[in-house]
């Protein structure tokens, strides 16, 4: 993927300013996960390993190697393609270009999206609440208020995707 600079200097403010960190992407919950991840990936090879990793020294690495291509070509795509069949990612595309969002209820019939009630109930016997948010693949587009389980708006991910990367990376992925 060749990026003009203008372009490159965009997503790198992107990367940098996302939150969360990889924008959701990452199968990791825990900040030490989420470097043994993208380890195991065959990045961060320099990193120390320990329980100082900060963000941002991360996100700095990152940028060396592979690059905010490489980041774009070899994380982000493979895991979206990975989480959202071609069909799923045009139909979201039809509601960004609509200015809607999809109804919840296509999240739930897809498999994106599973209502998790906050009651403590769920989490009887647990030691400690598990994290809320990034859990199902809907959250990566979709901002849900899950206490009252509707969708509230699209993420800044969504819109960065649709507009920016995706043209980008064409139809690789078939979509």
């Amino acid at each position: 993927m060749q990026l003009s600079k203008d372009t490159q200097e965009k997503l790198k403010r992107y990367f940098l300013n996302a939150s969360p960190f990889l924008w959701g992407l990452l199968k990791a919950t825990r900040k030490k996960d989420r470097v043994s991840e993208l380890k195991a990936l065959g990045f961060l090879r320099q990193s120390p390993t320990g329980p100082n990793q900060v963000y941002d020294r991360i996100n700095q690495e990152l940028l060396i190697i592979p690059g905010i291509e490489g980041i774009l070509e070899q994380i982000v795509a493979p895991r979206v393609w990975a989480s959202f069949p071609p069909e799923i990612l045009r139909y979201f595309r039809r509601c960004w270009e609509q200015g809607q969002t999809p109804p919840i209820s296509y999240l739930k019939e897809q498999r994106l999206y599973r209502r998790h009630p906050l009651g403590n109930e769920v989490y009887e016997g647990w030691p400690i609440r598990p994290p809320e948010g990034y859990r199902d693949p809907a959250f990566i587009f979709f901002g849900i208020n899950t206490q009252y389980n509707f969708i509230e708006r699209w993420t800044v991910f969504a819109g960065l995707w649709f507009e920016e990367i995706e043209p980008l990376l064409g139809t690789a992925n078939g979509a």
